[in-house]
């Protein structure tokens, strides 16, 4: 687990890196109607980021807490993520990580096997949520990424 944990920061930080450095065109591109831009996949992230975050700390702290699902598409929708200022949301991305990192560093064999209740996928231990917020959210999204970029390059 210590690999994940250690992943969680560095991979964030190269992320914003790679985003900072697109061009505002290939950041607001969307390949489709309903298809994300780069711009509201930040958005989500920091969104998702603070939903995991507050997920971990439920089950690590509480008795089977109760963890509840969201509409990540309504969420995008209602709160216009396309309007919102994308430089803040990449630096509070880094900033929650480097606010969290400490508490990920201090989690046990024994703290990975407590368990929260999801309204819709049942039990889920500490371990899928470190998992989950450390490597496997943020990896699903960078391929996104590439993909848009690929689709805003094929349409020159």
């Amino acid at each position: 687990m210590q690999n994940t944990i250690y992943r969680y920061l560095p991979d964030m930080e190269q992320f914003v890196e790679m985003v900072r450095a697109l061009p505002e065109a290939e950041v607001k591109f969307k390949p489709a109607e309903t298809a994300w831009s780069v711009h509201e996949i930040v958005v989500h992230l920091l969104d998702t980021e603070i939903v995991l975050q507050h997920r971990l700390k439920a089950v690590l702290s509480e008795e089977r807490p109760s963890l509840i699902a969201f509409d990540q598409d309504a969420w995008a929708r209602r709160l216009n993520y396309a309007s919102l200022d994308l430089e803040h949301h990449l630096q509070a991305l880094l900033a929650l990580r480097r606010a969290f990192a400490p508490v990920l560093e201090t989690i046990t064999e024994e703290d990975q096997q407590r368990i929260g209740m999801h309204n819709e996928d049942g039990e889920i231990t500490a371990r899928m949520l470190i998992d989950k917020i450390c490597i496997t959210h943020l990896e699903s999204h960078v391929k996104q990424v590439q993909r848009n970029r690929d689709a805003f390059a094929a349409q020159k």
